[in-house]
């Protein structure tokens, strides 16, 4: 298994299996992140193959550059995966024969205080995975209104204490504005029944951390645009493998991927998700959430 600067990528085995790969193929992988899957991609589509690295973090990419390189074989892309047209078109390609997406943040980001991701590595609450970008979670913590930041928590977190948390924010804030990680998760857990938060396997900031996080970058309505172009782009017999961790995502990986398949342009090789290996869980705790899934373009007909 790749690793990088302790990036473990998720489901490399599964994700690699499904992809089909073969010397001389064009893939792209949608979250490039830390490398992990790209590394071992780059291995299975040499000679004579191309690989196209997106991600959104512009400190992710730089590190993708040095570690790869600036070799003909590798093409790297400032961008979200929702653009994708423009991307095939900068690269001049019309066609692709396989995409992987590994949803979420990477474990480079979340161990970084600066990047606010996490409430274990205090730092300010930034939370854009693009941070040339507007809206940070800071200022949605300070501006929000009670009832607009409860749905957040609800619908993005499955966060059943909404309410209460919300209602604490807006109560601490108006003391002070919050500023950082640690204020923020100190806030949701004295929020929450004690009683409650001692039956829990994880914090009860994670859910809050996690509804920020997927708005401020706008990760679900991109998974959406992405789904509404990828197909017309990939190959007959070109594969689209897409990791999730977070309910909602894999909701509409789960939904696209099947209107896929319905309307005939795809066809699904696997059709329920696959899940990390007990092995992976025990080595990686990160992967114990994770989703695969997969669907194959068909060949196109009349």
């Amino acid at each position: 298994m790749d690793t990088d600067a302790g990036h473990v990528p998720v489901m490399l085995a599964e994700a690699l299996e499904q992809l089909k790969l073969r010397p001389g193929l064009t893939v792209v992988d949608g979250t490039a992140g830390g490398g992990g899957h790209a590394a071992e991609i780059l291995v299975r589509i040499r000679p004579g193959g191309r690989l196209l690295l997106l991600d959104r973090d512009r400190e992710a990419l730089e590190r993708l550059i040095a570690r790869f390189g600036r070799v003909g074989d590798v093409r790297y892309f400032h961008t979200n995966l929702a653009d994708i047209d423009q991307v095939l078109a900068a690269a001049g390609l019309d066609r692709i024969d396989g995409i992987l997406l590994d949803l979420g943040l990477s474990s480079l980001q979340l161990s970084d205080p600066n990047r606010g991701f996490s409430f274990e590595h205090p730092g300010p609450l930034d939370m854009r995975f693009d941070r040339s970008e507007g809206l940070t979670a800071e200022e949605m913590v300070n501006r929000w209104p009670a009832e607009r930041l409860a749905s957040l928590f609800r619908d993005y977190g499955d966060q059943p204490f909404s309410r209460r948390i919300a209602r604490a924010i807006v109560e601490a804030r108006g003391q002070r504005p919050i500023r950082r990680t640690d204020e923020l998760a100190r806030i949701v857990a004295e929020a929450v029944p004690a009683s409650w938060r001692r039956t829990q396997r994880i914090h009860p900031a994670t859910q809050v951390f996690q509804s920020l996080r997927i708005f401020v970058n706008s990760e679900l309505n991109s998974l959406n645009a992405f789904f509404d172009k990828i197909f017309r782009y990939l190959n007959p017999g070109g594969r689209v493998v897409v990791i999730a961790f977070h309910s909602g995502e894999d909701r509409i990986v789960k939904t696209r991927l099947r209107e896929a398949a319905s309307s005939g342009l795809a066809r699904l090789p696997v059709a329920k998700s696959i899940t990390a290996t007990p092995e992976e869980v025990a080595r990686n705790p990160r992967s114990r959430s994770a989703r695969l899934r997969v669907a194959e373009r068909l060949p196109t007909t009349g």
